[in-house]
């Protein structure tokens, strides 16, 4: 017998015996001792089997966590890095405009002194 066979034995005995008492087996006993071994052993593998599988999908899920938010931090750099390279552009833009209106006011300051100092 297997061991469903076995289980639908022990739980047929005893639903004819007694139903009152009708309860469910919480072991059996195996007929071969060694296809029992091998049965849990077999299940213990395939247990510790489905763990490692679910701990490396935890861990995993974890790491693409991690890197989503890794991610996230970098493309704020970035942004932050252009958005402080422009406004370098921008004030270097309006550096060169108010050098050129001080360049253009000593051409003018200039000018006028010349004129003044040579018409007068």
């Amino acid at each position: 017998m297997s061991g469903d066979e076995n289980m639908f034995f022990i739980l047929h005995y005893y639903k004819n015996q007694n139903p009152r008492w009708l309860r469910k087996c919480s072991f059996f006993e195996w007929k071969d001792e060694e296809q029992a071994d091998g049965y849990y052993k077999n299940l213990l593998y395939s247990l510790k089997q489905k763990l490692d599988a679910k701990e490396e999908l935890s861990e995993m899920n974890k790491l693409r966590r991690r890197i989503a938010e890794v991610e996230f931090l970098l493309s704020q750099e970035q942004y932050k890095v252009a958005k402080s390279e422009k406004e370098v552009h921008d004030a270097r833009k309006a550096i060169s405009r108010y050098r050129m209106i001080v360049a253009l006011l000593f051409a003018c300051l200039a000018l006028c002194v010349l004129k003044l100092g040579g018409g007068g």
